[in-house]
C-alpha cells in the first residue's frame, strides 16, 4: 500500500484512535503486515519454492506483530535471549526459530536447544565450541551454519553493512577462518553442518549484491563438499530488503528473481544441488506497516524556521530513515515548511528540517509512516517520558491494543534506592 493510501486510511480512523488511546500512539496495520509477507512467499513461490522466511525479530519484538506474521505463515529469526522469548510467546514453534547472535551465553543455547530449537548460527570459533558444549550438556542433536564474510561492498548506510571488511559479523572467506570453523563443525559429535549464510545488511538499494552474495556461497559451499565431503542443504542469504523512505528500492519480486537465477547458476557451475533457501526480512515485512502518531502541541517562530513542536520525540523512531510525513489535520490550509521537532531536551530532537505541510496549528495530529521497523525496538526512555502504547487495526477493521502507555512507575520499576538513602 503506497503512501497516499495509508494516509488516506489513517485520516478516517486518527481521531478515534487519539480520543480511545491518547497521543502520542504507535499504529500497526495487520492488513500491511499480511500483504508485505505475502508478497515475499508470492515470489518465492513463483522463482524459488525451496525457501522459507524467517522473520528477523529484531526488527519488531511486539508480540501482537509476532503473532500476526505467525499466523501469515512466517517463522522466526531471534537473538538467544529475550528475542527468542518474544518468539515463543508469540506462539512460534520452536523448530520454526532460526537462532542467531555473535556471543550468546551457554546457558541461552542450552535453553535453545532445550526448547527444541534445532538451526543455529555460528559466527566465530568460541561460539562453535560453546554450541558444542551445550549439544553434549543438553544431549540434542542440532544444524549449524556458518555465518561467512565475503568482504563485499555493500550498498546501504555503513552502520547498517555487516557483509564488508571492516564490520565484526562472519568468518572472513578469503584468509579461512570460514573453512577451519565449518571443519571443526563436521568433526564435532552433536553437531551437522547444515548450511552456510550471510546477511549484506539493512536496506540494501539494489538486486546486484545478492546475486554476489549467492555466487560467493555457493563457492564456499563447493568447498566445503570439495575439502570436507559434505554438501550443505541450506543456504541463507539473511535479510537487508528495502523500503521506500525518499527514494525508489527494487521491488520485491526483481530482488528475489535475481536470487534465484544467481543460486541456480552458481550451483549449476559448481555441481551443487539446488539448496533450501533460507531468508532472514525484517524491514520489508513490518517497516511500512506502522506509523506514529504525534499532536502538535505549539507552533513556534524563530529567526531561522518554524517549529512545529510534537508530544513525542525522536526517541520513539529510529532515527536514521528519512520517515515520511504528514498531517492528519487541515489538509485544505495552505502549505508551510516547518521544522518538525519533539518537546525533549537536547537540540537535536528534530525529526525532519524544512517539511512542507498543511498550515498547522495547535491540536493538530501528525503522522510519522513507515517508523514499524526498529523503532518499537530502538525507543528509550530520554527525559523519562514513558513510551507511547501500540494498537493494532485488524484485518476486521477492529482495533487491539497489543501494548499499553507506560507510566512514570513503569519507566523507573526496576530502579531500587539504597536502603541509607530511603
Amino acid at each position: 500500500m503506497d503512501l497516499a493510501d495509508r494516509r488516506r486510511r489513517l485520516r478516517g480512523r486518527y481521531e478515534d484512535l487519539i480520543d480511545a488511546h491518547g497521543s502520542p500512539l504507535y499504529v500497526f496495520s495487520e492488513n500491511d503486515l499480511r500483504r508485505n509477507y505475502r508478497e515475499l512467499r508470492d515470489a518465492l513461490d513463483a522463482h524459488y519454492p525451496d525457501s522459507r522466511i524467517h522473520f528477523a525479530v529484531k526488527a519488531n519484538f511486539n508480540l501482537g506483530v509476532l503473532s500476526v506474521l505467525r499466523d501469515a505463515g512466517c517463522a522466526a529469526e531471534a537473538y538467544a535471549r529475550c528475542e527468542l522469548t518474544a518468539a515463543e510467546r508469540a506462539g512460534f514453534d520452536p523448530s520454526d526459530v532460526l537462532l542467531t547472535g555473535i556471543n550468546r551465553r551457554p546457558a541461552d543455547l542450552e535453553r535453545a536447544l532445550e526448547l527444541g530449537v534445532e538451526r543455529l548460527l555460528v559466527d566465530n570459533d568460541a561460539e562453535l565450541t560453546r554450541v558444542i558444549d551445550a549439544a553434549a550438556e543438553t544431549g540434542r542433536d542440532v544444524r549449524v551454519l556458518v555465518r561467512a564474510n565475503p568482504a563485499l561492498d555493500v550498498p546501504t548506510h555503513p552502520d547498517v553493512a555487516t557483509a564488508t571488511r571492516e564490520t565484526k559479523f562472519g568468518l572472513d572467506l578469503e584468509c579461512g577462518r570460514a573453512m577451519a570453523v565449518a571443519r571443526r563443525a563436521v568433526a564435532a559429535e552433536g553437531v551437522d553442518l547444515a548450511g552456510v549464510q550471510l546477511h549484506l545488511g539493512s536496506q540494501i538499494r539494489g538486486v546486484e549484491p545478492y546475486a554476489v552474495a549467492a555466487a560467493e556461497l555457493l563457492s564456499f559451499a563447493a568447498e566445503i563438499r570439495d575439502d570436507l565431503g559434505v554438501e550443505i542443504d541450506l543456504l541463507d542469504l539473511g535479510g537487508g530488503f528495502p523500503i521506500q523512505y525518499d527514494e525508489p528500492v527494487p521491488e520485491t519480486e526483481a530482488i528475489v528473481e535475481t536470487m534465484a537465477d544467481a543460486i541456480h547458476e552458481a550451483s549449476e557451475a559448481h555441481g551443487l544441488t539446488p539448496p533450501r533457501l533460507l531468508l532472514e526480512p525484517g524491514r520489508r515485512l513490518v517497516g511500512n506497516a506502522g506509523t506514529l502518531l504525534g499532536t502538535v502541541g505549539s507552533v513556534k517562530e524563530t529567526p531561522h524556521a518554524t517549529f512545529a513542536i510534537l508530544d513525542v520525540g525522536t526517541n520513539a523512531v529510529s532515527s536514521r530513515w528519512p520517515h515520511p510525513m504528514y498531517s492528519l489535520s487541515g489538509d485544505d490550509r495552505p502549505e508551510r515548511e516547518y521544522h518538525v521537532a519533539g518537546p525533549l531536551c537536547f537540540s537535536g530532537d528534530v525529526f525532519a528540517e524544512d517539511v512542507t505541510l498543511s498550515e498547522l496549528e495547535a491540536g493538530d495530529v501528525l503522522a510519522i509512516d513507515e517508523i514499524g521497523a526498529y523503532s518499537v525496538a530502538s525507543a528509550s526512555n530520554t527525559n523519562a517520558e514513558p513510551r507511547p502504547p501500540i494498537v493494532l487495526v485488524r484485518e476486521t477493521g477492529d482495533i487491539s491494543l497489543v501494548r499499553e502507555r507506560q507510566s512514570c512507575r513503569d519507566v523507573f520499576g526496576q530502579d531500587r534506592i539504597p536502603d541509607d538513602l530511603g
